[in-house]
């Protein structure tokens, strides 16, 4: 099972970065006793030809109890393109996948080019018809050949002017749509990597809803009947924002920070809340920031956002004293040890009256059936006994309560974890 990439244009060599690839060397890594392997056919400066593909342990698919069903021994797991060969990979295309290269190469990240991509052998139910009524809406050119009359095994080549990133999501949504096996855990986080890779395209996709039955592959995770009418489930990062807009609702708050606000989906919901007066959407990224003008222009709020740059490394006056300070998923893309650092700063020179914090439960992984961490720029997860351990070092002058957030399993407890920290002064007023 194989996925080639192929590309002729003058930038043919920034594109080697964008995949994190040296064409010099072949990347070889062993994961879940699987051989994955990165090739360049050719590499010059205006021709890219490479290919990614798994060189499978049979047994390894079966072994140690996690085996789904004896067909494993005698169906085409191994030898076609599908979700197994898709979770194999997804490690090594990560800096492509996420857009993120070194800084120098970043801009070429938003730049289209002329790629096809061929892929194969794939197994699926769908009809030739089906399949191109998936990718021709995005723009692609889809060649099909056959292995045999059944039509069951295809191979595809496809042909886009498109970024890298945007074409690798794409490729990674659906595939799994015509997989005619799905061998992973699906619930709310798969909805979410789904809304995060289809963002931009998905929504306008007019095989929208098939994607998503196909992908989810159970009703229940997309949709639930309420008077005969389809009502979407909300996603683990919207249980996240309205959890933490009905805790910051409780506090009545004046001041609120939503520091690392990305795109401002949490800061709309805060920007509802009607004893707010003033509310900063603070990011680093002039992308995100840009991004929030844009959801934030034309609305009704109650307090209309304050757009602004900063970052959690550089201290801004205007945030001191605040009444709420939020960092909703945002430590643990930081490097451990610049936190402690990060906190005296909150802590002692801004001292809000309260700080909520969200980031994963590590533990809850294992209902995912994630061996690595949920998000390629992860620099840590921790389990919830970490967390707490954590929150009550760095704020010694704060007392915290802890709230799971999502669907609580028995044993790994919740998805996500949340702390939120109450200056202790603040109960002697």
């Amino acid at each position: 099972m194989q996925l080639s990439i192929y590309t002729k244009n003058p930038h043919a060599r920034a594109i080697s970065h964008l995949l994190a690839k040296n064409p010099a060397t072949v990347y070889e890594r062993q994961v879940k006793g699987h051989a994955v392997r990165f090739v360049y056919h050719k590499m010059t400066d205006d021709e890219l030809y490479a290919s990614i593909f798994v060189t499978p342990d049979s047994l390894a698919l079966v072994k140690d109890n996690e085996a789904f069903d004896i067909t494993h021994y005698i169906n085409d797991r191994e030898f076609a393109v599908s979700t197994i060969f898709l979770s194999l990979i997804r490690s090594a295309l990560g800096t492509a996948l996420n857009g993120k290269p070194k800084e120098e190469y970043l801009h070429f990240a938003a730049m289209d080019f002329p790629f096809t991509f061929e892929f194969g052998p794939i197994s699926s139910r769908l009809t030739d018809e089906e399949i191109r009524n998936l990718w021709e809406p995005l723009g692609y050119e889809v060649t099909i050949n056959t292995m045999t009359d059944a039509k069951r095994a295809r191979f595809l080549t496809l042909a886009n002017t498109i970024t890298l990133k945007k074409a690798l999501q794409q490729i990674f949504i659906l595939i799994p749509v015509m997989d005619d096996y799905k061998h992973y855990f699906i619930d709310e986080a798969e909805r979410e990597r789904l809304e995060n890779f289809g963002e931009g395209w998905l929504e306008a996709h007019p095989m929208r809803e098939f994607i998503y039955k196909k992908a989810l592959r159970f009703k229940q995770l997309f949709m639930t009947e309420v008077n005969e009418q389809k009502v979407y489930k909300p996603s683990l990062n919207t249980l996240r924002y309205e959890m933490i807009a009905e805790t910051v609702t409780a506090l009545k708050p004046r001041t609120v920070i939503d520091m690392g606000a990305g795109e401002g989906k949490l800061s709309m919901l805060l920007a509802q809340i009607e004893s707010i007066t003033k509310l900063y959407s603070v990011d680093p990224s002039n992308h995100a920031l840009a991004k929030m003008q844009k959801r934030f222009a034309d609305q009704h709020l109650s307090t209309a956002p304050i757009i602004k740059w900063g970052s959690l490394y550089y201290e801004d006056q205007d945030f001191a004293e605040a009444d709420v300070f939020i960092l909703c998923e945002v430590i643990e893309h930081i490097d451990e040890e610049r936190l402690p650092q990060i906190m005296q700063l909150i802590t002692q020179n801004y001292t809000p009256k309260h700080l909520i914090i969200t980031t994963p439960n590590a533990e809850y992984n294992t209902v995912y059936e994630l061996e690595e961490m949920r998000h390629d720029d992860h620099r840590f997860e921790w389990d919830r006994k970490q967390f707490e351990s954590w929150c009550k070092a760095v704020a010694p002058n704060y007392d915290l309560q802890f709230e799971g957030i999502g669907s609580v399993h028995a044993q790994y407890g919740a998805p996500t974890q949340m702390c939120i920290m109450t200056r202790r002064d603040l109960h002697a007023i």
